[in-house]
């Protein structure tokens, strides 16, 4: 027998998964809506042209692509936040700002194959376009309220600025080829390869320590302090002090006991300008959440207005999440007491899920998840 298999990195859905899926889905848009975001959906398939756009540096194999009957290349959507500054460029340039989108939509991304993550996603996320850097700590506040929503024990928000490194690498007049390099050596907290790669630069030994130092400045809010000693020009202690000011904020408003900061977090997506975050739960292995700020990215749509957001990506949630099942049951009923099943199932529905079986004996039956209950006087339990 021929067998049947999925594509690589695509997987079903089904029974208690699915539920759980579409209870998480909607837990986060209930949050969402509570900031005042609303729902949008845009195409699955974009024009390639459109992503190449957006990323100076974008890695077509990574996508899915394909053509559209005039020849111009197509691909499903890798992410919601390039689709919506498209939307945002073209549809709601007149409009007045702030402008406050939520979504919730499968992602496409090719992955190599011994990875372990799956090449198609839901992500759920919120995206606040017209304000400035001023808001990041409302739009870490809707972050901090959807992990919470997960009633997990264990979870925390990393924080890191993207723009710490890239002004590093711009005083040490670095070339693009060797930022790259750097970049991906802190990113891994590759400590012996980095030290290694540092030396072959010419750099004062202030700047060198800076470098082989920023993997290593992840934890509680003790550590912007620390780092502020190693940077050595003030533009970097400026950074340092923007995510200060983010933790006192949270802590005023009692949001900064799940907040942790990590300054060698690389952006891995070359838009972001400055706050970058990434959500942990115990159990995954990867970042369940992640985010930043995106000031440029519009303007390459032809609408010049900063912005900010994030996204959850449900489906790394699904081996620790269990859907908070409503009670149900099977109503069993003969052809002749259809119209008294339908009327019982119609009242048993106010309190839980009924299913409706025909079947061929004469009594109406129940069967409930713990116990059974038999309508008439025949217990026929046993045929």
């Amino acid at each position: 027998m021929k067998k049947i298999y999925l594509p690589s990195g695509m997987r079903d859905n089904i029974l208690s998964e699915a539920k759980t899926k579409k209870e998480l889905q909607d837990c986060f848009e209930k949050v969402f809506e509570s900031y005042g975001y609303s729902k949008i959906y845009t195409p699955s398939i974009e024009f390639f042209s459109t992503y190449q756009n957006a990323f100076s540096n974008l890695n077509s194999n990574s996508m899915y692509k394909f053509f559209d009957q005039d020849g111009n290349i197509l691909s499903l959507r890798m992410d919601m936040t390039v689709p919506i500054a498209r939307v945002c460029a073209t549809k709601f340039k007149d409009y007045q700002l702030p402008l406050r989108f939520y979504y919730s939509c499968n992602v496409f991304k090719v992955r190599e194959s011994f990875a372990g993550k799956r090449n198609e996603v839901t992500d759920c996320g919120v995206e606040l376009i017209g304000l400035d850097k001023k808001s990041d700590v409302e739009v870490l506040m809707c972050a901090f309220d959807a992990m919470k929503a997960l009633n997990v024990k264990t979870y925390a928000i990393e924080c890191g600025d993207s723009g710490l490194f890239k002004k590093a690498c711009k005083l040490l007049n670095m070339e693009d080829e060797t930022i790259e390099k750097l970049a991906d050596l802190i990113d891994r907290k590759s400590m012996v390869d980095l030290k290694l790669f540092l030396d072959t630069l010419n750099l004062e030994p202030n700047q060198k320590r800076f470098m082989m130092e920023l993997p290593l400045l992840n934890g509680d809010v003790s550590i912007l302090s620390k780092a502020k000693k190693l940077c050595f020009d003030e533009s970097l202690k400026e950074k340092i002090e923007e995510l200060e000011d983010i933790y006192t904020l949270l802590s005023k408003l009692d949001y900064h006991r799940h907040l942790r900061f990590d300054l060698g977090k690389i952006a891995h997506l070359d838009y972001y300008t400055g706050l970058i975050f990434e959500g942990f739960v115990e159990g995954v292995g990867v970042s369940v959440l992640s985010g930043g700020r995106y000031d440029k990215l519009l303007s390459k749509f032809g609408m010049d207005v900063p912005a900010c957001g994030f996204s959850i990506k449900i489906d790394y949630l699904l081996d620790i999440i269990k859907h908070s099942s409503k009670k149900s049951c099977k109503l069993f009923y003969p052809q002749d007491k259809e119209v008294e099943a339908l009327l019982m199932a119609a009242n048993l529905r106010k309190e839980k899920n009924v299913e409706l079986i025909p079947w061929q004996k004469e009594n109406i039956w129940i069967k409930e998840e713990k116990t059974d209950v038999i309508i008439d006087s025949v217990d026929e339990r046993s045929s």
